[in-house]
């Protein structure tokens, strides 16, 4: 039996289950995972009719082969339901015999309706559409893709490594057994959307450079420090803005405070010899942990982890304090429709209502730029085939279809939809709807680095997620309040996790 924790997309994040002693690696948006068992893909069927008699004219128009192919998905994807529709017409258009159907659930649905559907080995869905954090539970049941990577079905050099971590099956010595998925949709995050009507301000840029000598567009900025200044120019600003706060930056109570502090640590991790986290790597929770004469222990009582912990209070200065309003994934989505804020930390899922000029009042003034060092992630959605599938040969043509440049060119230009291609991604980033990807793709570019042993420790803490992460959330959250220090809160979170820490043998 599969156990583990399961967190909603588009954040950055750890599901950890164990069996049978094989570890899965999901880190994606920071997000790990385990794993039990492998299946094999078996050949397609191909169902045997007896023709009715008929003129040679009508047997050469019959077709020769029927099929179905059904794609199971979440609903709530202002983009993904309107893409698998696209490629569904088109791919019917370019095999008459076969019908595509779209199947959407409710996203808290999404598991177990494909699990119910595997574990009975139902031969439909054909295809399963799943993110990072549904990937431990659901990667075991599903086909291995490596035979479709290996034959030239997908094109392997343009699928970014990064991208596909989240889908490796790894045993327990770290050799990977299984690859469970595609991606063919990108999500960044956490990344800077921004108001140009402030930032792209030719007299605001010039008053901004003169005093703090770099310039005021959040895709030039190298530093935390930078973005910091850079809010509080705005901030002191903000009435003659028209604005309430500079900056709204994850900290909510429940998730974000875990998330939104990953990145930071990140940048800070690289630079510090320490946390033995190289500059490059993909990052992740994989961060917080290392092993030490066979042992493992945190980093975070490592300098960067202080560095981290005063940048991140820094940083949640502009919005309203912690205990008024802690900014959860809602709050990232809605109050930056307001108009009340000068610059978001958010997923680019976020995008679409923001440019949503029917709810939004900030439609239409939108730029994108990566977080400061490296500390945007990645949170791809992927496809898979169900082993028992009548046709998963027709299954991963028509993933490939999802994944071609034509197909990309039109979701981007009709939907506004991301690609997670080296090449979907260029594409997105020459059609105007879907420009602003352009800064982020030095993202996939740029995080090639991965060490699959290491990422494979945090693996292993059985209670990582359930609770660790309690006792990381409370701690800071108390930091921000100004009830500790940055050292202590830092030696607290240690000091516990090592307490409770739970090793899976």
């Amino acid at each position: 039996m599969l156990s583990g924790v399961r967190v909603s997309r588009g954040i950055s994040k750890i599901a950890v289950a164990i069996i049978v002693a094989v570890i899965v690696i999901a880190i994606g948006a920071f997000l790990y995972t385990s794993y039990s068992g492998m299946y094999s893909p078996k050949p397609p069927s191909t169902p045997t009719t007896t023709a009715p008699q008929t003129t040679a004219t009508q047997q050469q128009q019959a077709p020769q082969v029927q099929a179905t192919l059904t794609i199971l998905a979440s609903s709530g994807d202002p983009t993904l339901a309107p893409y698998l529709r696209l490629v569904a017409s088109d791919f019917m258009k370019a095999n008459p015999n076969v019908k595509v159907e779209v199947q959407l659930v409710p996203f808290a649905q999404l598991v177990q309706t494909a699990l119910t559907a595997l574990q009975n080995q139902n031969p439909s869905p054909d295809i399963i559409i799943f993110y990072p954090s549904q990937a431990p539970t659901l990667g075991p049941y599903l086909v291995d893709m490596r035979k479709y990577l290996d034959s030239g079905v997908f094109n392997k050099s343009d699928i970014p490594f990064s991208s596909m971590l989240p889908v490796h099956l790894l045993d327990e010595k770290g050799n990977l057994i299984k690859i469970s998925g595609i991606p063919f949709q990108q999500v960044f995050g956490y990344v800077i959307v921004y108001r140009k009507s402030i930032f792209e301000n030719q007299q605001l840029a010039r008053e901004f450079k003169d005093k703090y000598g770099f310039d005021l567009n959040p895709n030039t900025w190298t530093s935390w420090d930078q973005m910091i200044k850079a809010a509080e120019f705005i901030q002191s600003k903000k009435e003659s803005l028209g604005i309430k706060y500079a900056l709204l930056f994850p900290n909510g109570l429940t998730q974000s405070i875990f998330n939104g502090f990953v990145g930071i640590f990140y940048s800070y991790a690289t630079q510090d010899p320490c946390t033995d986290v190289a500059p490059g790597s993909v990052g992740g929770y994989w961060t917080y942990f290392k092993e030490v004469n066979g042992k493992i222990v945190p980093t975070l009582n490592c300098t960067a982890g202080i560095k981290a912990l005063e940048t991140y209070k820094k940083l949640v200065q502009f919005q309203p304090p912690i205990d008024v309003q802690a900014m959860e994934y809602d709050q990232l989505r809605d109050f930056f429709l307001t108009g009340d804020y000068a610059m978001v930390a958010a997923w680019t899922a976020f995008i679409p209502i923001y440019n949503n000029a029917s709810v939004s009042k900030v439609a239409g003034d939108i730029g994108v730029a990566p977080l400061p060092g490296g500390a945007s992630g990645q949170a791809p959605t992927f496809a898979g085939i169900n082993p028992y599938s009548k046709y998963p040969d027709l299954a991963a043509k028509l993933i490939a279809m999802m994944i071609s440049p034509e197909e990309y060119r039109k979701g981007a230009e009709q939907i506004g939809f991301v690609p997670a291609t080296y090449s979907g991604l260029k594409v997105a980033s020459e059609v105007p709807a879907t420009s602003w990807v352009k800064p982020l793709i030095k993202i996939v570019e740029e995080q090639r680095t991965v060490d699959l042993k290491r990422v494979t420790i945090v693996n292993s803490i059985t209670n990582f997620f359930t609770e660790l992460r309690p006792i990381f959330i409370k701690n800071v959250a108390d930091f921000l309040r100004g009830k500790q220090g940055a050292e202590e809160t830092i030696n607290n979170i240690v000091n516990d996790w090592i307490k409770i820490m739970k090793i899976a043998t």
